[in-house]
């Protein structure tokens, strides 16, 4: 089970995304890109923003080039881009369930997580102008960034609850074991993990209503028929 995880993986990844866009297509019967509108995609009625895209997208490529010490060219740019369209989408279809169920994150457990982020510490303790600087990078002031971070966490709060119900059968581990090389069960456990949250995503994508905006402007001049 582990190795069809492992060769099949990217499949599931670019199978998401294309359920996700030709769902689209299916539930509209029209092409609703909008050239002047001001959202990447809106959900159920809730937009997600173009200025929300732009500050992820700078950070994603930012953290990228500093780990990997290297400049991304035009087609991982793009790549990115997407990762980062399907990051933000699944992270409000996880947000629209948390309200189902009075799901929250409080004012002081986004203020820890800020406090305790390695991102904004010198030693110990918060840096204001690290966090700051980090504002500056991405373009997002502290309101906009703050009231993503906290969807963030409300979604990483019903991720782990879905978590929290996955198992793993003795068949699964059993083959896992006899992999060469072996596959641990941790690592077991988080690939299964993944799937079924993905799983779960596009499930959640074809029983919604989904309309994508601003498809000009994400993509250069020279790859707008990435998307068809």
């Amino acid at each position: 089970m582990m190795s069809f995880f492992r060769r099949h993986m990217r499949v599931i990844f670019i199978v998401t995304i294309v359920t996700f866009l030709c769902g689209i297509f299916f539930e509209t019967g029209s092409y609703l890109f909008n050239k002047s509108s001001d959202f990447v995609v809106k959900i159920n009625g809730t937009k997600i923003q173009m200025s929300l895209f732009h500050s992820i997208y700078k950070s994603s490529v930012k953290s990228y080039q500093h780990t990997t010490n290297k400049f991304l060219d035009e087609k991982e740019l793009n790549e990115v881009k997407i990762r980062v369209i399907q990051v933000l989408v699944q992270t409000e279809l996880f947000c629209q369930e948390a309200k189902k169920y009075g799901i929250i994150v409080t004012d002081e457990e986004l203020k820890s997580d800020l406090q305790n982020s390695a991102e904004f510490k010198t030693g110990d303790f918060f840096n204001v102008f690290k966090y700051t600087a980090f504002l500056n990078t991405i373009q997002m002031n502290p309101k906009d960034y703050e009231s993503f971070r906290k969807k963030q966490l409300v979604a990483n709060k019903v991720k782990m609850i879905m978590a929290s119900s996955i198992k793993l059968w003795n068949y699964e581990v059993e083959s896992a074991s006899k992999q060469n090389p072996p596959v641990h069960k941790n690592d077991l456990f988080f690939t299964k993990v993944n799937v079924i949250l993905t799983e779960w995503t596009v499930d959640a994508i074809r029983s919604s209503k989904v309309i994508i905006g601003n498809r000009y402007k994400i993509f250069s001049q020279d790859h707008q028929g990435f998307l068809n």
